[in-house]
């Protein structure tokens, strides 16, 4: 137990130190767009472990199985259109709120855009659509939010 406590007051202790000196230098949405970019693509990494799934919902069940040593999310809600699947989403702990909350930072941090990109690049390589992952409550006891799939955006219309 010990050991353990140790070793996670010394990871968080270096994930805030460099934290703050991102922030310094770069400001909070700079800094928060790097830990975005950074776990997307640590998202698509697992993605690719998990493999392609063309179906939204099977991706997201799959997803959230394999993440579950660090993050416990609940679907509480699932809405499929045409061509659009969302679900409402519920994070019953989370890695990154754990560790705020022991050092005392605010959840409301950079470090949650590390979950969004995580996110939202591993169900995106999955299923080849766009996802867009919304957190509309952020709270020390829950966060919840929504995804939602789309066809991807084709930005240079060659395709």
């Amino acid at each position: 137990m010990t050991s353990e406590l140790t070793s996670e007051l010394g990871c968080m202790t270096l994930v805030s130190g460099l934290l703050d000196i991102l922030r310094e230098v770069n400001g909070d949405e700079v800094t928060g767009d790097l830990i975005y970019m950074n776990f997307h693509q640590k998202g698509e990494y697992f993605g690719e472990k998990i493999g392609k799934v063309k179906d939204p919902q099977t991706a997201l069940k799959q997803f959230i199985e394999y993440i579950k040593f660090c993050f416990d999310i609940e679907i509480i809600n699932e809405n499929s259109k045409e061509k659009e699947y969302t679900a409402d989403i519920r994070f019953k702990s989370c890695l990154i709120k754990d560790l705020c909350s022991n050092q005392g930072l605010s959840i409301k941090n950079p470090l949650c855009r590390s979950t969004h990109g995580l996110i939202e690049g591993a169900l995106s390589f999955m299923t080849g659509k766009q996802v867009d992952l919304d957190i509309s409550i952020v709270d020390m006891d829950i966060c919840q939010g929504t995804i939602q799939f789309k066809k991807k955006r084709d930005i240079f219309h060659l395709i």
